[in-house]
């Protein structure tokens, strides 16, 4: 019974989105981890048939579990091959600022060194939009605020355009966190979405699948080229997720690196979650892929390479 017992916690740690229970609570919590959580187990296990050989009727079953885990795990540290290339290249950056509390001068010289085209900055309303474009106005970026001045920093998104793009709008589109999508100028087609989703945690775990099947409306076939980034509070290993961004190509999957943690900072990139993303579909290609580091903040910043169709 005992064995059972282990057997049953190990399947529901590692692969509650098998079994269901990865749209509740605190089951989604365990999927976050689960590539930290797979090795820990193998480890384990290996170590107890190493000591207890004749506990292998519990560790084998659980041996198997972790190997259903993994292989949903494995894709993602192995590169793509080059990607089409339809347009022009830009560099774009997703940086969660922690309800406004990010460095602003250490975010200000990434932003001096990396040149990002477009730069989304969940947790950022209006007071960190003034900030931060006072600290570089010699980069001449537009931007624009997902809310009004009166909000606090914690519930806007905000974007940076440099001024080679061109004539782009910004136009706000509904969410729990308010989300914003930059059109036009040197993005021709291409559709750009700087989001952040509701988290699955309590008061807003009911909101959180609705906005990720929201993302079907930039990443489903047939919707046209688009770019989706921001803090998405989620992984692929997440059915939701993956239904939601069916079409879209992950870049830091692409790269080899999606499992490079950018939740929670303080904690090794090897543990924890990739929670910020850049996706790309439609026929817009993805190629290179960078974490960042930004005091201040609780999350990683990521900095990609798309190819649009201009």
């Amino acid at each position: 019974m005992a064995g059972l017992v282990v057997v049953a916690a190990v399947a529901v740690l590692l692969v509650p989105d098998r079994l269901g229970l990865d749209q509740t609570l605190p089951f989604v919590g365990f999927v976050l981890v689960r590539a930290p959580a797979t090795l820990a187990v193998v480890v384990l296990g290996l170590l107890v048939l190493a000591v207890r050989a004749r506990w292998w009727p519990t560790v084998v079953p659980v041996l198997a579990i972790a190997g259903v885990a993994a292989v949903a795990l494995v894709p993602r540290l192995v590169p793509d091959g080059p990607s089409p290339d339809p347009g022009p290249d830009i560099v774009v950056m997703v940086q969660n600022v922690d309800r406004g509390s990010a460095d602003v001068p250490a975010l200000a010289a990434v932003l001096r060194e990396r040149r990002p085209d477009v730069v989304v900055l969940p947790e950022a309303g209006e007071p960190f939009r003034a900030r931060l474009t006072a600290a570089i106005p010699e980069l001449g970026y537009r931007s624009w605020s997902s809310v009004p001045a009166s909000e606090p920093d914690a519930v806007g998104t905000t974007i940076l355009a440099r001024p080679s793009l061109g004539d782009v709008r910004a136009t706000p589109v509904p969410a729990r966190f308010p989300w914003l999508e930059l059109t036009g100028g040197a993005l021709g087609p291409t559709r750009l979405l700087g989001a952040h989703l509701a988290s699955p945690v309590p008061g807003l775990i009911d909101v959180w699948p609705g906005e990720l099947a929201a993302l079907a409306r930039w990443c489903a076939p047939g919707t046209g080229p688009a770019v989706v980034m921001g803090d998405l509070n989620a992984t692929e290993d997440l059915r939701g997720f993956r239904a939601g961004s069916a079409g879209c190509t992950d870049a830091g999957d692409a790269a080899g690196k999606g499992l490079l943690a950018t939740w929670p900072a303080g904690l090794p990139r090897w543990l924890g979650a990739q929670l910020d993303h850049v996706l790309v579909g439609g026929g817009a290609g993805v190629d290179g892929f960078d974490v960042v580091e930004v005091p201040g903040t609780d999350h990683r910043g990521v900095l990609a390479t798309v190819h649009v169709q201009g």
